[in-house]
């Protein structure tokens, strides 16, 4: 603890405090240097997160992308979407449908002869008449038997006295051969018809339950009788018309014949009609939905290049924020964050690339169009960073027109082996729009870095972050320079440390020759007398 003032009086913690104050001006400049440069990677974080979800959401929103069940973002071809043609059935009871992007036009027929269909097997029950089971279902004998599937097999399922049937049942459902393939059963006991019924997840011809008994006790005591233990039993295909042509290898009910999704209902003499029509609004409703996302990404992108820059309102200091209050700590802040990313280069390029490449004509096109403005598309004015107008009337002209030929323009991937300006002719604009963003983003990326969104950036691309890895090591230019900047701070603050030792030490100095100084002059005040 340092105590100054006792010989002089003066207050000498005071007097340090405001020399050091004045040598920190230095030490402040830097801090705010680390604060401003912390803002401008916060920045360009939120907006390279804003693209990232744009790509994802508009990707999904046109049915690029579809989750899996189990979270992972996978991506889907032109030729799936569903809203590019429409199918109708005239009875649905029958048959349903809808149309892929490459569905043929026109009236298609459809008689349902046979439906797919599972394998299944089933108890004769008496389960609990027969004694297998008492009154709680619980088994009073044991016994086994092997079971194989076409997934897999053989496995030798076992049930011990005292079992209750939810142990055969979960047994079966669980059941895994030596391999480790899933059978691909499923079972359930119906206490109220006193009945075992199993059957195989898949349908279709090639669904197989083979049992195999072991002493009879499958066929005697669980009544699943001589037809089917031993033998097997097989699921079966669907069998239909399509215009007039037999069908027989559809596994499930479930397909797509010429680019039409049929779903079968029921088995029926009749034949039904499916009409496939061009979507028109179907396609013009997805393409302005795109274009308005897309605008309201330019949006936040100039927004944010055009932001007012405060020179004057620098970060606040610790001491500053002391002597403010909180309201006005906020309004100073929010001034001071401002502008951040005002004119950067990497964005402005980023924009410029895309607005060029989208007037670019579209090269090997097959369809009427090759140019963006023959949808009724066109780019607005430079200042507003190429946002896009659309004349709805000419867009949906060009739709009923050559629908193929819109969805042509639009999403047409370039072949694997192109690269750099012939890659660019080759792609549909909506494409390019994405390219155009990826390629501002990894430049942002060098600039800042990840944040916490690596995993969000591999979702949009997954070796978006290869280069950023392998040539940068991970670290952004903005961290680098933040942590040169801690250098900075951490050598000022050792100077200021030092410095504040030697005021200490030479106001303490000053402290003990002023306290000898005094005890002399009582020595010499005692000696002559003086005051007696």
């Amino acid at each position: 603890m340092r105590i100054g003032g006792l010989a002089s009086g003066i207050d000498t913690e005071h007097i340090v405090s405001q020399l050091i104050s004045a040598e920190r001006m230095r030490l402040d400049r830097f801090l705010q240097q680390e604060q401003r440069a912390k803002w401008r990677q916060e920045s360009f974080n939120s907006i390279n997160k804003d693209m990232a979800n744009f790509i994802l959401d508009s990707r999904k929103d046109l049915g690029l992308n579809r989750v899996s069940s189990t979270g992972a973002i996978m991506q889907s071809s032109v030729e799936s979407f569903d809203w590019v043609k429409s199918a109708t059935s005239n009875n649905e009871n029958i048959v349903t449908a809808s149309a892929s992007t490459n569905a043929l036009r026109g009236t298609h027929t459809v008689r349902v002869d046979q439906l797919a269909d599972t394998a299944k097997i089933a108890s004769a029950g008496g389960l609990q008449v027969n004694g297998v089971l008492d009154a709680d279902l619980n088994f009073t004998e044991a016994g086994s038997f092997q079971i194989d599937s076409h997934n897999g097999g053989p496995v030798i399922i076992e049930v011990n006295v005292g079992d209750s049937i939810s142990v055969l049942v979960d047994a079966i459902n669980n059941s895994t051969d030596a391999s480790g393939n899933h059978l691909g059963l499923s079972a359930a006991y119906d206490s109220a018809l006193d009945q075992l019924m199993i059957v195989t997840k898949d349908s279709g011809a090639n669904s197989l339950i083979q049992i195999t008994d072991v002493g009879g006790f499958a066929q005697n005591r669980l009544n699943l009788g001589a037809a089917v233990v031993g033998a097997g039993v097989t699921g079966q295909n669907a069998e239909f018309m399509f215009n007039g042509e037999l069908v027989t290898s559809k596994e499930t009910n479930n397909f797509s014949v010429f680019g039409v999704n049929l779903k079968l209902q029921s088995i029926s003499t009749e034949t039904v009609n499916i009409r496939v029509n061009t979507n028109t609004e179907g396609v013009l409703d997805k393409v302005v939905a795109f274009v308005a996302s897309y605008n309201d990404m330019i949006d936040k992108i100039t927004g944010q290049l055009n932001q007012e820059f405060n020179r004057e309102y620098l970060p606040l200091t610790n001491e500053q924020k002391e002597a403010m209050s909180e309201g006005d700590i906020e309004l100073w802040q929010e001034k001071s964050k401002s502008g951040m990313l005002r004119n950067d280069e990497n964005l402005t390029r980023m924009l410029q690339s895309i607005r060029s490449s989208l007037y670019e004509n579209v090269s090997g096109m097959s369809g009427m169009f090759d140019h963006i403005t023959e949808l009724g598309i066109t780019t607005g004015n430079f200042r507003d960073g190429g946002k896009l107008v659309i004349d709805e009337i000419k867009l949906r002209e060009a739709i009923n027109d050559d629908p193929e030929g819109v969805i042509d323009i639009l999403f047409k991937t370039a072949d694997s082996t192109l690269t750099g300006a012939e890659k660019t002719a080759n792609t549909g604009l909506i494409q390019r729009v994405y390219d155009g963003m990826i390629s501002g983003m990894k430049e942002i990326i060098k600039q800042s870095g990840t944040g916490d969104e690596s995993s969000l950036f591999r979702s949009v691309r997954s070796n978006m972050l290869i280069d950023f890895v392998t040539q940068h090591g991970s670290i952004s230019l903005i961290d680098r320079n933040i942590m040169s900047i801690n250098d900075r701070v951490l050598r000022e603050e050792r100077i200021l440390a030092s410095r504040e030792e030697r005021y200490w030490a030479q106001f303490t100095a000053m402290e003990r020759a002023i306290s000898e100084m005094n005890a002399q002059s009582l020595w010499l005040t005692s000696q002559l007398g003086i005051g007696q």
